[in-house]
């Protein structure tokens, strides 16, 4: 999927990328770390925790970390946990945050000549980052930190997320860089970095982000399905991945039960599911931030996964969304490698 506005791999070369990116893809690749205070001096010298978040009743969860010869912060947003449905954790992350994007919200952190609007579970996760408690004791929320520590000091700022990270980061930079610039408080020293991040809002929400916040890089791999959601252009994209080729999403039927869902059945293609999204999301007009720096990049496709079935189809996808895509994009390496499944049971195993 692109836009006339985004750049792909062939129009902007990888390793010309800002070193914020590069460094906020290393940084993403660390917020599942349980021991990230002593681990990541080791992972990533020169940087240090220094704000370490309390995991909401959701499971939301960010930390902060400073490296003092740069001067520089960084805000990074923890994506979405996945355990197969079995936890309350992963039930709130993708179907109360990730999937709730049918009700959207009113915005209030931009001009009142706008109308931006919010998915409902976009607005829950920024709500709990709002007031996500420190754990390292310094009484302060996100915010207040941020605005003593980085801005009003005179350092930099990176504010970034993968996955839901990154939504959230979309989020989150709107309202601290509106509320900078209510304070009459420069935002040059800010960046903002997403990677696979599904839309957050309606196109005045993206178009709002964009005119306040120019310095920001926003990163998706052309066969990750999860930045193509909700937008109607990435939902009919979807629908039809990865015709030609294969597994061709309109060559795999799906059947759905009351109860569990079956995806063998002889009814409804993968493509049609896809499309009856599209249209459910159409009204809602999702849109990403790709005025300044949208980047789509492509990648390959597993070899072994080629028969029109679900399991090789979500073996393809499934993947595709690892963090490990984006870091070699642009050209770095992730301080915990993620290896690539390469076969369909190893892919199965890894979305297990």
């Amino acid at each position: 999927m692109e836009s006339k506005t985004s750049k792909t791999a062939a129009q902007s070369n990888n390793g010309g990328q800002p070193a914020d990116a590069k460094v906020a893809v290393q940084l993403c690749s660390l917020a599942l770390d349980l021991n990230i205070v002593n681990d990541i001096g080791k992972l990533m010298p020169g940087w240090q925790v220094v704000w370490k978040g309390k995991p909401t009743i959701d499971d939301n969860y960010a930390f902060i970390a400073f490296n003092a010869s740069e001067k520089k912060y960084a805000l990074i947003i923890r994506g979405s946990v996945f355990d197969g449905f079995k936890s309350w954790d992963t039930f709130a992350n993708w179907v109360l945050e990730d999937l709730n994007a049918i009700v959207m919200l009113s915005w209030p952190y931009a001009p009142t000549t706008q109308k931006p609007l919010i998915a409902a579970g976009a607005y829950i996760a920024f709500t709990n980052l709002l007031f996500m408690e420190d754990s390292m004791g310094s009484g302060k929320s996100i915010g207040e930190y941020l605005l003593t520590h980085a801005i009003e000091a005179g350092n930099s700022l990176i504010i970034a997320g993968h996955s839901l990270g990154g939504n959230i980061a979309n989020v989150f930079a709107s309202y601290f860089v509106q509320m900078l610039l209510d304070r009459k408080l420069s935002v040059s020293k800010v960046s903002l970095v997403t990677f696979a991040a599904p839309a957050s809002g309606n196109g005045d929400f993206a178009l709002d982000l964009d005119n306040k916040l120019t310095t920001a890089w926003h990163y998706e791999n052309q066969n990750d399905m999860v930045p193509k959601f909700p937008c109607v252009a990435g939902l009919i994209y979807t629908s039809n991945t990865f015709a030609p080729k294969t597994p061709n999403a309109n060559l795999i039927t799906v059947t759905f039960n009351p109860k569990t869902i079956t995806l063998n059945g002889p009814n409804l293609t993968l493509h049609d599911a896809y499309m009856a999204m599209a249209g459910i999301f159409a009204k809602n007009n999702y849109m990403q931030p790709i005025k300044n720096n949208y980047i789509t990049f492509p990648t390959e496709l597993n070899p072994n996964l080629t028969e029109n079935s679900i399991t090789d189809w979500l073996g393809q996808v499934g993947p595709q969304h690892q963090l490990n895509y984006y870091a070699d994009f642009l050209g770095v390496a992730l301080p915990v490698p993620v290896a690539k499944p390469a076969t369909a049971a190893a892919a199965a195993a890894a979305l297990a």
